[in-house]
């Protein structure tokens, strides 16, 4: 699928309304940017992964996949109105839990969200519901300080919403930059399948024992996880 032949328009995968053109899966080969349409169909397949695993161990809480669009929204970034680009409204994503399994975010183990940086770098920012903390996993090694406070905010303003009350124990969470020994790239172009590989190892709970010299396995698991329709275990 990597190095298949055919228009680049052509779709090679689609669940529900989500879709990859042969030109993104050609995005997987070594040496070139992901695009959103693979990053955001990898995190549906992770998703899927997520809800099979649920199904078969009634202890385990679901993660949610959110889509780079959830933080571009949230913080209005590219607003037309230059005096609130980068302006924090919850009302631009009250709706958006309801895609959430069980419809609460309070329920649920971990919260993914990658993020589009001025669309030059991926990240991928993780809000951990059970323990209590909003950690950043950059390639690069950013602290995304902007985005933790939008994503903590963000929770208060939903349990008020969704729950009548003001979220309890703020005092309790952590709001962390990305962590030493987190894995980082070693070009320009990469950031994108470490945005991946973040969120496919976290929603597993696994150390993050990846790094530069396996990119090119992590491209072909991305690639077999989209045309499987779920994600390797």
């Amino acid at each position: 699928a990597i190095y298949g032949i055919g228009p680049d328009t052509e779709v090679v995968a689609q669940v529900g309304t989500d879709t990859v053109q042969r030109e993104s899966m050609h995005r997987l080969q070594d040496g070139v940017w992901l695009n959103d349409e693979v990053i955001h169909y990898f995190l549906v397949m992770l998703g899927k992964r997520d809800e099979v695993l649920c199904e078969k161990d009634a202890s385990r809480k679901r993660c949610h996949f959110f889509k780079s669009f959830f933080m571009t929204k949230l913080l209005n970034e590219g607003h037309s109105n230059p005096s609130k680009d980068g302006v924090y409204e919850y009302k631009n994503v009250k709706r958006w839990s309801k895609r959430v399994p069980g419809k609460d975010i309070f329920k649920l183990d971990k919260i993914i969200f990658p993020i589009n940086q001025g669309n030059a770098h991926w990240v991928c920012a993780v809000a951990h519901i059970t323990e209590k903390k909003i950690q950043m996993y950059d390639s690069m090694g950013g602290s995304g300080s902007i985005y933790l406070k939008a994503i903590f905010q963000y929770l208060q303003d939903e349990h008020v919403a969704k729950k009548g009350e003001a979220m309890p124990d703020l005092e309790e969470w952590k709001l962390l930059g990305t962590q030493e020994g987190t894995p980082h790239q070693r070009n320009g172009y990469d950031c994108g399948v470490f945005t991946c590989m973040f969120a496919d190892f976290v929603s597993m709970g696994h150390p993050l024992v990846f790094n530069q010299r396996h990119i090119t396995q992590c491209r072909q698991r991305i690639a077999v996880s989209i045309m499987k329709g779920q994600a390797l275990v």
